[in-house]
């Protein structure tokens, strides 16, 4: 998503989603993940947060979903355009089956998350949320007699460390501040938490499965 920052700025240029340069295999797999999460709902109708290279909206159209986008750039041309932090009143009374929102919210300060996801709540059942997740990773694989070469994937939380602003990253989940339990505690108080979990191809992504309270 190219969104403001503090000063009101697009944070990425157009050329940031060149193919050959943004959409890198793990990113590949997360758009998997969106793509799959995503039809698993059967939804009539979808909206993107965050158009980014739109290559999961242009393959959910082709499977029968009614794609809407949202985005800040007008240059990325969105159905909806505008700041994500005031979404409610520019959506108005728009609703949607699903609402996927990847690898956006992470430009906005921590302060406005839960905000942000209040707002998102009044305009749809499900939700498909992702954010980078800072951790150490180590692969470990372990060849034992008889049983079959097992591999794992460790994290270790960066909990330690205070995350600063990169220029566009004003948080990342797994550090000081925004834990994986903070993160699910906002979330809860707006949405019951189907699953989380870190891409197994693309451990820099977390994604959380919510849908509505009833």
């Amino acid at each position: 998503m190219q969104i403001e920052n503090s000063n009101h700025n697009i944070q990425v240029k157009p050329n940031h989603y060149d193919f050959q340069r943004y959409t890198d295999l793990p990113r590949w797999t997360s758009y998997w993940h969106q793509i799959t999460e995503t039809l698993a709902l059967e939804p009539k109708t979808a909206l993107i947060i965050g158009i980014g290279d739109n290559i999961a909206g242009k393959i959910l159209s082709t499977q029968g979903v009614q794609v809407y986008t949202f985005d800040f750039d007008k240059n990325l041309h969105p159905d909806f355009e505008g700041d994500v932090a005031n979404i409610d009143a520019l959506l108005g009374d728009r609703k949607f089956d699903v609402i996927l929102c990847c690898q956006v919210l992470e430009h906005l300060p921590y302060d406005i998350f839960e905000d942000i996801l209040q707002q998102m709540e009044r305009h749809a059942d499900n939700f498909i949320i992702s954010v980078p997740f800072s951790a150490m990773k180590y692969k470990v694989e372990l060849k034992l007699p008889v049983i079959k070469t097992v591999k794992m994937n460790i994290f270790i939380h960066k909990f330690f460390k205070k995350y600063k602003f990169n220029g566009e990253h004003y948080w990342e989940t797994g550090t000081r501040g925004h834990t994986k339990r903070s993160v699910l505690k906002s979330m809860r108080k707006f949405f019951a938490v189907e699953k989380w979990y870190v891409a197994p191809y693309n451990p820099y992504h977390v994604f959380f499965i919510l849908r509505k309270k009833i």
